[in-house]
């Protein structure tokens, strides 16, 4: 077993017609392609601090090169507006 941490939604932040409390990264995209309901579609962070750094140095770049029209939906602001850390464990299954 090793610790991990996942995104979970804020109850504040929730929307009419949001499903799901955690989030994953979806590479198809789509509309609400950010949460889910299950924890194992989760989106794993195994360092929880390096990806702070990732996002706050996400929002610095979309600054840097869009001013403050940039999206910043992945920066370090409106993530830990809307979401907050969540240790977890994980187990690793050798496949045979």
């Amino acid at each position: 077993m090793r610790d991990a941490w996942v995104l979970k939604l804020k109850e504040e932040s929730k929307e009419d017609g949001m499903e799901g409390v955690f989030y994953f990264c979806d590479e198809d995209g789509g509309e609400n392609d950010f949460l889910t309901q299950d924890l194992n579609e989760a989106t794993i962070f195994p360092d929880k601090y390096k990806e702070i750094e990732s996002m706050k140095e996400y929002e610095k770049g979309m600054l840097s090169m869009f001013g403050t029209d940039a999206v910043l939906n992945a920066g370090y602001t409106h993530m830990m507006k809307n979401f907050e850390f969540v240790e977890v464990e994980i187990e690793e299954v050798e496949s045979k």
